[in-house]
């Protein structure tokens, strides 16, 4: 990538105002991150009055206005409105000065993007939608959307797609459904859909697989089991029961072991994939285990707990805890870099007090945690709940969803800051 593009977003919320203000001029309130900040409209100062902890509001004239943003360590962020009729909220973020992250584009998706994965070849990025039609893919050199995989009909409009998993020896991308109980598969020659592979579980929901690619592993949320599945036959030939509700899941490098985070209890069991029998579970304090990811090169894991906002690391040697890192309020996927040099985790943030579905008080964050001393090295803010994420195969890419902003935003990475 050879041109830096920056794309201001602003996220502009339709709700009824009921204040009343002027014909001329507009309450608005303002969700602004971080929440100290000057700010200057079409070159005037303006002292915007406080509402709760996270948002202010003032009255602006109606039409385009050019918003000016300062605020200490970040760089400073100009940018136009069309204050109109409708106009109640503003959404807005700045980045941060001299990060290690720095961002380079964002994508609109279809709804509620819950997950994003790199393609192998780092050519494209796919975004499977919790509330959409299938997956949205985008390409990496011409920040384009190149299309919604079409998944047939009597699966798409049950929407719910979850998770996404690459068999590239098979040059096919596997796709969870929740509501349809099934795995989708597609074919990366042209990114079309080849079959559907039924879970015979309930809410499927993450996949994992041997290193081997004999098998697969997909993680059923209601039925509190997870389905073997032959991957040449595209069959499920066992069930395992577990202890409650399993999240995610990682083979040990041997392929001897399948370890699951148990998201209801915050525990973790360990399977041997042979037998199919748990031959551990391992206890810790309440918690919600939900996303498990295994560095080879040290044999180490790392776990993130939505619950307690931190991430376990394990030696699966002894599976004894080595650290437990707090990081922030509902931490939700981690990636490792390909060296395995920075684990980045993302975090929703505070949920809304009503539903989790419905945006939060504060945006949430992605956090850059150094793996040599297990020190949070990095942050920066994402939006409303940052939930999917991934590494570019190079290494020098990151994507994340905001969830309920239904978008992707991409950085690059500068290892050297």
């Amino acid at each position: 990538m050879k041109h830096r593009i920056r794309l201001s977003v602003i996220a502009i919320a339709l709700f009824t105002v009921l204040s009343p203000v002027t014909a001329a001029q507009k309450s608005v309130n303002l969700k602004i991150f971080p929440e100290t900040y000057t700010l200057s409209i079409d070159g005037a100062w303006v002292n915007p009055q406080k509402v709760t902890q996270y948002l202010k509001r003032i009255n602006v004239q109606t039409g385009e206005r050019e918003f000016l943003l300062k605020a200490e360590g970040y760089l400073d962020k100009k940018v136009k409105i069309n204050i109109t009729g409708r106009t109640s909220e503003l959404e807005i973020k700045l980045e941060k000065k001299s990060s290690m992250i720095e961002q380079v584009a964002v994508f609109q998706t279809g709804a509620h993007p819950k997950s994003v994965e790199f393609t192998p070849d780092g050519k494209y990025f796919a975004c499977a939608l919790l509330e959409g039609a299938g997956v949205d893919l985008f390409s990496t050199s011409t920040f384009q959307k190149v299309k919604t995989i079409e998944i047939p009909h009597q699966y798409a409009k049950l929407r719910n797609f979850v998770e996404i998993v690459f068999f590239t020896d098979r040059n096919e991308m596997w796709v969870s459904q929740m509501a349809a109980n099934a795995i989708h598969v597609i074919d990366m020659k042209d990114y079309s859909y080849k079959l559907t592979i039924p879970s015979k579980g309930i809410w499927t929901k993450i996949i994992a697989m041997t290193n081997d690619h004999k098998l697969a592993f997909a993680s059923n949320w209601e039925s509190h089991d997870v389905s073997v599945i032959d991957v040449n036959q595209y069959k499920v030939i066992k069930k395992i029961k577990v202890a409650g509700i399993p999240r995610g899941m990682v083979t040990t490098a041997d392929d001897k072991f399948l370890y699951v985070c148990i998201f209801s209890s915050g525990e973790i069991q360990k399977i041997d994939i042979a037998s199919g029998k748990i031959v551990k579970t391992m206890k810790f304090p309440k918690g919600a285990k939900r996303h498990i990811l295994l560095d080879k090169k040290k044999n180490l894991l790392y776990v993130s707990d939505m619950y307690r906002g931190s991430i376990y690391v394990i030696n699966p040697a002894d599976d004894k805890v080595i650290k437990e890192i707090p990081v922030d309020s509902k931490l939700n996927t981690a990636k490792l870099t390909p060296d395995g040099r920075y684990l980045f985790v993302s975090s929703r943030g505070p949920n809304n007090p009503v539903t989790y579905l419905k945006k939060g008080p504060k945006f949430g964050k992605v956090f850059v945690i150094d793996t040599a001393t297990l020190q949070i090295v990095e942050w920066i803010w994402g939006r409303n709940q940052p939930t999917g994420l991934d590494i570019s195969p190079d290494g020098k890419y990151l994507a994340f969803t905001n969830f309920l902003d239904n978008e992707v935003e991409y950085y690059r990475i500068n290892y050297n800051k």
